[in-house]
């Protein structure tokens, strides 16, 4: 496995600058950009776009509506109609009806989805490398990291 190209080219200035945040923010977009690269590519193995890939990754966690998915994205509901439409017609999703209210439609996947979901998921060869190679420990550590920041970057629903 060769050297992986940085993905920001960014620049700090002033107090934004200062103290570990500049390596810790290029580590972070560095990480981020090869994370979706390697998830990119194993989407185009697939036959899929990267934004199918996610779609279809949602709808095998859990049927969702086109608003719950659409939050994910950060995007409008009706901007994923077309990727939805599109994992249908290749059988990997479908639309049902949502057991508690007739006028919601689900996005869910079919078997054949969630196989070629798990497919994915399996097919992530960066992924599986760095994190097959990490020790308990460097994986601890990660996993401490990562809570810290989501944790950190979730607003308290108790405020």
């Amino acid at each position: 496995m060769g050297t992986r190209p940085s993905f920001t080219g960014e620049t700090l200035t002033g107090d934004i600058a200062r103290g570990r945040f500049p390596e810790i923010r290029k580590a972070m977009l560095d990480f981020v950009g090869a994370y979706l690269l390697d998830f990119e590519t194993a989407a185009q193995r697939a036959g899929l776009t990267l934004a199918q890939a996610r779609v279809l990754g949602f709808a095998a966690i859990r049927p969702s509506s086109m608003k719950d998915i659409a939050v994910q994205f950060g995007c409008d509901p009706s901007n994923l109609t077309a990727k939805v439409d599109r994992l249908i017609d290749l059988g990997l999703v479908e639309r049902r009806s949502d057991p508690r209210d007739g006028r919601v439609k689900l996005i869910a996947a079919t078997a054949e989805g969630t196989a070629a979901s798990a497919a994915l998921c399996h097919s992530r060869d960066w992924l599986a490398d760095v994190l097959g190679s990490l020790s308990t420990d460097e994986a601890r550590t990660i996993q401490t990291a990562f809570d810290l920041l989501v944790n950190r970057a979730t607003p308290d629903q108790d405020s």
